[in-house]
């Protein structure tokens, strides 16, 4: 927890600014170059990430596996539960809008670093992972997409709606772990989405290209959620 809170801070002060003082439009964020590398292969850290897939495995029930794979759409309707609201694009198109354009930026994002470190997922480590979904064979391990996803929707979504916070967050990290449990993750994986999650959520909070969708989803969810339009802070 450390290390996200520093890395946002050194985000928050090193963040650029233009001539006149107001951020740049446009976000661009070498996650290459702020995340640590994966486990080296053979070493005792990877060995260690792998027998926690393997334990995941084996005691993942039929109401996990179930979870889980529903947990594989990158939607910010999977955080419905945590808002205690039934959420539905049709009757929430900003909020849909707003965090579809959100999950394109994070899926390119997270590409290049993907590409960057090239870590095999762990049905291709090892032939005792059972993995409950084929991956794309390019589709390499670290960070992991999903998980990066749920943590950016997660600061997003806990600065729109900060009275739902804490719940925000659980259902983040239930997000990133239903990796694990799915076989197609480590947890060093999830880890490090989770890095990746924090520092781009922060980077698009302070995007001026991104404000007006942003405010516009916040406008939208408030009421959807009968909540003043004002913002409540609680920890």
């Amino acid at each position: 927890m450390k290390r996200i809170a520093l890395l946002s801070l050194m985000l928050l002060i090193g963040q650029p600014a233009l001539a006149d003082g107001t951020a740049p439009d446009r976000a661009s964020i070498e996650l290459s170059t702020l995340l640590p590398p994966p486990p080296a292969a053979g070493s005792a850290a990877a060995t260690q990430d792998l027998q926690a897939v393997l334990a995941a495995q084996r005691s993942r029930t039929s109401a996990e596996q179930s979870a889980a794979k529903a947990d594989m759409e990158r939607s910010v309707f999977r955080f419905a539960d945590a808002l205690d609201l039934s959420m539905r694009a049709a009757s929430l198109p900003k909020t849909a809008a707003f965090f579809g354009r959100v999950a394109d930026f994070d899926k390119a994002e997270v590409k290049d670093a993907k590409l960057y470190w090239r870590r095999a997922r762990p049905p291709v480590t090892s032939d005792q992972v059972h993995p409950l979904s084929q991956e794309k064979p390019d589709d390499w391990s670290y960070p992991s997409g999903h998980a990066t996803f749920g943590y950016t929707t997660a600061i997003l979504l806990a600065n729109m709606v900060p009275e739902k916070r804490a719940a925000i967050f659980a259902r983040a990290d239930l997000y990133a772990q239903h990796r694990v449990v799915m076989g197609v993750h480590f947890p060093s994986d999830v880890e490090a989405g989770r890095l990746a999650g924090t520092v781009i959520g922060a980077q698009l909070l302070q995007q001026a290209d991104w404000q007006a969708d942003y405010q516009a989803a916040r406008t939208e969810l408030r009421a959807a959620l009968q909540l003043p339009d004002s913002l409540t802070q609680t920890p």
